[in-house]
């Protein structure tokens, strides 16, 4: 019951952190009806979500209900922000968002082969530093050769840095 139910709720992290970022975008205009608006709505789609799901799922239904009505609520935040404010690079935050998602996935996946390949020859420690390091440099090198512009602009304002310290050290 506990396996199913941290599933469930897990499904709703991700929609739970960006409504979480829309309402401050909210707050930072000023706006407070809209999230606590937003939030009322939210509370009477998980009740109604909670009643139906609960008597096909038990507790795995209330968490599901409870992530689904996340998902709602941060879709319904970004639609009104959307109409408030314009277009925000959703696109563009997508794009990155699915090549970080597919560097990640593959990351996990060499972590795990490398643990599995290591573990054979190696106590589990090592093997679990080994397979951390080499699921670390296979994200560094997919995300750096993804072109991801997050990345990219990161790197930039670390080499200005950079150069800047070079220059006030005089060499």
């Amino acid at each position: 019951m506990t396996a199913a139910s941290l599933f469930y709720y897990s499904l709703g992290t991700i929609p739970k952190g960006l409504r979480s970022a829309a309402s401050r975008s909210f707050y930072a205009r000023q706006d407070m009806k809209t999230p606590a608006l937003n939030a009322t709505v939210g509370v009477v789609i998980n009740i109604a979500l909670n009643i139906i799901l609960s008597k096909f799922m038990g507790l795995g239904g209330l968490a599901l209900a409870t992530s689904i009505s996340a998902l709602i609520t941060a879709v319904l935040m970004f639609v009104t922000l959307r109409q408030k404010i314009g277009p925000f690079g959703l696109k563009e935050i997508s794009k990155s968002f699915l090549k970080i998602s597919g560097a990640s996935a593959l990351m996990g996946w060499a972590a795990w082969c490398s643990f599995s390949f290591l573990g054979r020859h190696h106590s589990r420690n090592l093997s679990l530093i080994g397979a951390g390091s080499v699921g670390a440099m296979i994200y560094a090198l997919l995300i750096y050769f993804l072109k991801i512009p997050e990345v990219e602009n990161t790197l930039d304002v670390l080499k200005t840095k950079w150069e800047n310290r070079k220059i006030e050290a005089g060499d």
